[in-house]
């Protein structure tokens, strides 16, 4: 669960901040992003700027590498408690991809989807409230959710 020096600069590389430096939208390379495992999807999307928006992470939450831990940790990182009042017909166009990705990792974990669940992400440990009140059935948190995820965090040598 270590993420090899590499592929920390890969990602750095080719996932962190890459629309900053493009002066036109500028998508990251889906084939990089393919040879990354389990643990570099967790280490990319902890490391992630949601600045880029969330094409690299609806890719991680789509991939069959994609572990519960990592979906978790974006599922709470998004701030989901903003989204609870909104349905399909009622967001607001600039907040629709959040509300898909958030949508989608809903659907995935109540579908029990997930085919790993190795990497920690307890979201009370990481200063989450996850007792929101939600009205609308589309929200309803599944306890895994809830209380998140046991394991390890994979580790690197840092950025």
């Amino acid at each position: 669960m270590i993420v090899r020096p590499h592929k920390v600069l890969l990602i750095k590389n080719h996932f962190i901040e890459f629309s900053f430096d493009e002066e036109e939208d500028v998508l990251p390379d889906f084939d990089k992003f393919k040879s990354l495992n389990s643990a570099e999807q967790y280490y990319l999307a902890e490391n992630y700027n949601w600045d880029d928006g969330v094409i690299v992470l609806k890719w991680i939450v789509e991939s069959s590498k994609c572990d519960k831990g990592t979906a978790c940790m974006i599922f709470w990182r998004a701030e989901p408690d903003y989204y609870f009042d909104f349905t399909a017909d009622n967001v607001d166009e600039y907040e629709r991809d959040v509300w898909e990705l958030l949508q989608l990792m809903l659907a995935k974990f109540k579908a029990n989807s997930f085919s790993r669940s190795r990497f920690e992400f307890i979201p009370a440990k990481e200063g989450y409230r996850t007792d929101w009140p939600t009205a609308l059935d589309i929200w309803e948190l599944p306890k895994e959710l809830k209380d998140g995820v046991q394991g390890k965090r994979p580790f690197s040598f840092g950025l």
